[in-house]
């Protein structure tokens, strides 16, 4: 008898440490809130369903009653909308023709500002450097800006000036045979000398440009040496 009221005894504690030690069995209280939980559920439907019907009902009414605003309101939208594209667009051109306006003035002063920082220097002709040209065997030449000496083994016999013209001629009695020569100097104050032959005539002639009248020069000449000479400019 002892044995069987032990074995019932572990029997019951056996069971309670079950119950405790898995949460996933159904216990007494969980089974209750399942119960109640299902009862919300089936009355939640009944609860909202006549609030919805409602509310549905009186928007149909709102449209059967005054179709005209609604449209009216709908293009009212469009039209806004429409408006509004273009504004937008507008807005955008001119934004654009703004920014390009600002861009080009900005690259114009920059340009303006550059250009008054490069200074112009003039650079004065030096008078001294001298040049020397062999234009034939037998005619030499030496300038500078200021001074220009003719050197030739023939002698010179004739100096003048014609009216109205920047020229200084000279004529050399000679019996050589030979073609016009030309030749520009780099000079401030003579530009060119011309050397043409008059071999029929026994000489031949030499005509130096100037870059004023013959007034502002002084020549001076030996029998194979001529120096023409810039005065001094008031």
């Amino acid at each position: 008898m002892k044995k069987i009221s032990l074995f019932i005894t572990l029997l019951i504690i056996a069971s309670n440490l079950y119950a405790r030690e898995n949460p996933f069995v159904p216990t007494q209280s969980y089974n209750e809130e399942v119960a109640r939980l299902n009862e919300i559920n089936d009355s939640y439907p009944d609860e909202f369903e006549g609030q919805e019907k409602l509310y549905i009902q009186e928007i149909q009414d709102k449209m059967k009653s005054n179709p005209d605003s609604i449209n009216k309101d709908t293009k009212s939208a469009k039209k806004n909308i429409k408006t509004d594209l273009t504004e937008d667009k507008i807005k955008t051109l001119i934004t654009k023709a703004q920014e390009k306006t600002v861009k080009e003035t900005k690259q114009l002063v920059e340009q303006l500002k550059k250009q008054e920082k490069e200074e112009i220097i003039y650079v004065k002709p030096r008078t001294d450097v001298s040049m020397e040209k062999q234009i034939l065997p037998f005619v030499k030449l030496e300038y500078t800006n200021q001074k220009l000496d003719l050197y030739s083994k023939y002698k010179v016999f004739k100096k003048f000036t014609l009216p109205n013209q920047n020229k200084i001629i000279l004529d050399f009695y000679a019996k050589e045979n030979f073609y016009t020569k030309r030749e520009d100097l780099n000079s401030t104050n003579f530009t060119k000398i011309t050397i043409g032959n008059h071999q029929k005539d026994k000489f031949f002639r030499v005509v130096i440009e100037l870059t004023s009248t013959p007034d502002n020069y002084e020549v001076t000449y030996a029998d194979n040496h001529v120096t023409i000479f810039r005065l001094e400019q008031m």
